[in-house]
């Protein structure tokens, strides 16, 4: 096990430890749009530096539908604790039993989870909802992505505004792809966030204003979950 800062709360800790067990050490589960978003980062074919925002522990699964062109792979969380349990993920041996099944779906073998690994280039504690810190300044990217993160504003106009720093920092002609999850109306009752302003066309004019070519974006539904009805996966390119 990594070794972690002395400041890491040890229930934030244990919560995104059971969350990585929860969503990875057993069966892959489909139906949830998981599998949408794999396909997106398997069709985008992108290579290069990637960027992963609002990374939680999960940056190494989404990397399994990425080629091996991939340079280096830097994560982004607020949170410390999920970074800790990420880098946990990278120095660990074993590979959990979502991560092979998906792996056999995309043809892969457990070589190309040790070759991401070794990609592996920084761990960052920002929120990318909010400025970005100075040491990004000027620095570009050939691929980012956001999975649940910019659905965490509270409206449309702060969704809105985390757009044009992932123009700022994407490359001309690079890869943007992001999904966000529609809360259900039972989970906005209890949690009090109320994402339902999310459609297809907001995040289409979204990425639009902030200057980037969307390339697909798709309402995929989700049956038998008490969170979640729905999820919005989109893709955008950075034109030259």
């Amino acid at each position: 096990m990594t070794t972690r800062p002395p400041h890491l709360d040890e229930d934030r800790l244990a919560y995104y430890r059971q969350y990585f067990a929860d969503f990875f050490d057993g069966d892959f589960k489909p139906g949830m749009g998981t599998e949408d978003i794999l396909d997106t980062l398997y069709a985008s074919e992108a290579g290069g530096d990637w960027l992963d925002l609002g990374c939680g522990p999960c940056t190494l699964f989404w990397s399994i539908a990425l080629p091996e062109t991939i340079r280096s792979i830097r994560s982004v969380d607020a949170a410390e604790e999920a970074l800790a349990v990420l880098r946990e993920a990278n120095n660990g041996p074993g590979v959990p039993r979502a991560y092979q099944q998906v792996l056999r779906r995309y043809g892969r073998d457990a070589g190309h989870l040790h070759e991401m690994k070794s990609r592996m280039a920084g761990f960052h504690a920002f929120d990318a909802m909010a400025p970005w810190p100075a040491e990004f300044d000027g620095q570009r990217f050939d691929l980012i992505t956001e999975f649940g993160l910019f659905g965490l504003s509270p409206d449309a106009e702060r969704y809105r505004r985390c757009f044009p720093s992932v123009h700022d920092h994407l490359r001309p002609g690079g890869v943007a792809v992001g999904a966000d999850w529609i809360r259900s109306a039972e989970y906005v009752a209890e949690e009090g966030h109320d994402n339902t302003y999310l459609t297809e066309a907001l995040v289409s004019s979204a990425i639009k204003e902030a200057g980037l070519t969307p390339t697909r974006h798709r309402l995929c539904p989700i049956e038998g979950d008490t969170l979640y009805d729905a999820l919005i996966v989109w893709s955008a390119e950075r034109t030259p």
